[in-house]
């Protein structure tokens, strides 16, 4: 079966957490680049997926400019600097999985949903619910103390 090629743009604990997982379940998944301006997460992604040096950048913005070369971005920056990326890499007829949330703003999140119409991309957000409502005022009672010390969590979601 033909490999799926992936580019990783953010090696940070979700970018990292994603390749991981999907190297693990899916053997057909192939990391093929990552981005990361930080140096021993890049490094990281470069020496678990056996990547050469020319496949290693600072930014993703030096990813995009090349050639395409996978056939998918996972696009795990930190949450205001997704659409710059996300947008490139659908202009370059990426598919892309993109960190949640989508961007801050409005106005960014449908234009990357008109992008991935136009261009005829799968354009898939991963669903953390880290800023959800539900998980902030949780977040907020066990940092005041209010509702005791924290002892454990069990979260099922269906």
């Amino acid at each position: 079966m033909k490999k799926v090629r992936i580019v990783l743009i953010g090696a940070g604990d979700r970018g990292t957490t994603y390749a991981n997982l999907g190297a693990e379940s899916c053997p057909e998944m192939e990391i093929v680049a990552v981005a990361d301006p930080d140096p021993v997460r890049r490094n990281y992604i470069r020496d678990k997926f056996g990547l050469d040096e020319e496949s290693c950048f600072e930014w993703g913005e030096d990813l995009l400019r090349l050639p395409k070369m996978a056939d998918a971005a996972i696009i795990a920056t930190q949450d205001k600097m997704h659409y710059e990326p996300v947008i490139k890499a659908l202009e370059k007829g990426y598919h892309v999985l993109c960190e949640k949330p989508m961007s801050p703003d409005a106005k960014e999140i449908v234009e990357m949903g008109k992008m991935a119409e136009k261009y005829n991309r799968i354009f898939s957000i991963c669903h953390v619910l880290r800023y959800s409502p539900f998980f902030t005022k949780l977040k907020s009672l066990l940092d005041s103390g209010k509702i005791g010390r924290l002892m454990s969590i069990h979260h099922i979601e269906e």
